[in-house]
């Protein structure tokens, strides 16, 4: 039994997060839809050529606890941001706080469809080394992989920046603010991507795990996102 993509024990870990979203999010539905928007579009490509998965020995049919937590508790992170500014009444940490969730859900999904979409098409590269790795290899990159990337960065800031920064938090807004969020957000996804590929290198070298990598990616896509539309308002 399981939701999604989740096994049981993952599905217990979802709720247990799902509550902290709401509590942080000062129970707005907000912050817990998009992390469901995630889980949604995370099983959509999970799915995406099964069988050829199958076949490469790629395939993961379903995720944990430790799947959880190492892509949840970067978004987790950028909410309690916007908790502290919200309690505060700071409208700069509460947008920051904002703009890193967004940036942060982009990058977990932008690295989802990279991995996932990724070893179906094209012989994926080491980015350090630009030499052929076998489908699956962590740190591996395709042109396809890296264009799913970006789309799937997209696919979050933009309804993100549109609902939220157009008819969303009751803080303070700069005008226009919604358009350069969304180029925050999308670049700070787009970079957490960038940043797993850079550590898969070294999980093939003994240093760190994918769980690791999938935490930090969601941590530097966040700060990237966050300090980005900080410099641009």
């Amino acid at each position: 039994m399981g939701f999604l993509t989740l096994d049981i024990k993952g599905v217990v870990a979802a709720l247990a997060l799902a509550f902290l979203f709401l509590l942080f999010g000062n129970f707005s539905l907000l912050f817990l839809a998009f992390m469901l928007y995630f889980l949604l579009l995370s099983a959509l490509v999970t799915n995406a050529g099964r069988q050829r998965k199958r076949a490469l020995g790629v395939y993961q049919k379903s995720r944990s606890i430790a799947n959880v937590i190492s892509n949840g508790t970067g978004p987790l992170i950028f909410t309690f941001v916007f908790f502290v500014g919200a309690l505060n009444g700071s409208a700069v940490w509460a947008i920051a706080g904002l703009a890193g969730f967004g940036a942060s859900v982009a990058a977990v999904t932008s690295d989802k469809f990279s991995s996932e979409l990724g070893v179906l098409d094209g012989q994926p590269k080491d980015l350090f080394t630009l030499k052929n790795v076998k489908k699956g290899a962590s740190g591996g990159i395709t042109t396809f992989g890296l264009a799913a990337g970006l789309f799937a960065a997209l696919l979050v800031a933009v309804p993100f920046s549109f609902i939220v920064f157009r008819t969303g938090v009751p803080i303070a807004q700069p005008a226009g603010i919604a358009l350069y969020a969304l180029i925050a957000i999308a670049a700070g996804g787009f970079v957490g991507t960038v940043v797993d590929s850079v550590l898969g290198h070294f999980e093939e070298r003994g240093i760190g795990n994918k769980f690791s990598s999938n935490f930090i990616c969601s941590v530097c896509g966040g700060l990237v996102g966050a300090l980005l539309l900080a410099l641009i308002i």
